[in-house]
């Protein structure tokens, strides 16, 4: 999986791949092109997976570089080219989409409506450090869930203390809808036009099968209508809205 995902990005961007491996030795069967770091595990987040999703925000210091993009290794794809991160950061020390249902609560602030989901984050490497140290020292002090626990974690810190130092991208960036398939309480498309990273694991082998996508995604002509005169034409045009498809 990491061949048909993670090394999609190698053509899209202009930056080194790099892969952390936690463990004692690195893989057999390496990847073209792509950078590999043996690390130690570190026994401290209580379970390999916390420590795979937590440290991969720590890991990112030993690179000779000032921004990185780090996404999860198993079910993110690359679509289309991705433009500098430094123009994607825009001046922030981090970047990110919100998450599908956006709406949570979170530690110290209490609430936010813009979510972040934790699978592709863009960081100003040196202005991210201490936000990054803090994510991963909460995941160290307690262990609250196996998985999610690390997305919470950057929920809490981040929207209570550098809410001012993130910039929030559009969804084109860290895609979650899926792709003609059905599942309750999410959103179904039928294609991915316009969209640069598709994330979901369930639908990347159908994913792979519509690249190249187009640049942008066709908005269709607004079809004209007569403006409605009267009180009752007014009602149903409402009525007729309210049977568009809406995400339960």
């Amino acid at each position: 999986m990491l061949a048909d995902t993670f090394a999609s990005f190698a053509s899209r961007i202009d930056a080194e791949l790099h892969a952390f491996i936690l463990g004692s030795k690195l893989p057999s069967n390496q990847l073209d092109g792509v950078i590999y770091h043996l690390i130690e595990p570190d026994n401290t987040f209580g379970h390999p997976y916390r420590e795979v999703c937590y440290r991969r925000w720590e890991y990112i210091d030993q690179l000779d570089a000032e921004y990185a993009l780090v996404v999860d290794g198993n079910d993110v794809l690359c679509m289309q080219d991705i433009p500098p991160l430094e123009s994607l950061l825009r001046g922030a020390a981090m970047a990110a989409c919100v998450e599908h249902q956006g709406g949570r609560y979170i530690d110290g602030q209490g609430y936010t409506g813009a979510y972040l989901n934790g699978g592709v984050t863009f960081w100003n490497i040196k202005k991210s450090k201490e936000m990054r140290q803090a994510i991963c020292k909460r995941g160290r002090s307690r262990y609250r869930t196996l998985f999610g626990d690390n997305q919470m974690s950057l929920n809490d810190v981040v929207h209570t203390r550098y809410f001012d130092d993130l910039t929030i991208l559009p969804s084109q960036y860290n895609y979650r809808a899926f792709l003609n398939q059905k599942q309750r309480g999410w959103p179904t498309v039928e294609h991915l036009d316009g969209i640069v990273i598709y994330h979901n694991g369930a639908c990347i082998e159908d994913a792979k099968q519509l690249k190249p996508v187009q640049e942008r995604a066709t908005l269709p002509p607004m079809q004209y209508e007569a403006p409605p005169n009267t009180p009752y034409s007014r009602f149903l045009r409402r009525v007729r809205n309210k049977f568009r498809k809406h995400i339960p």
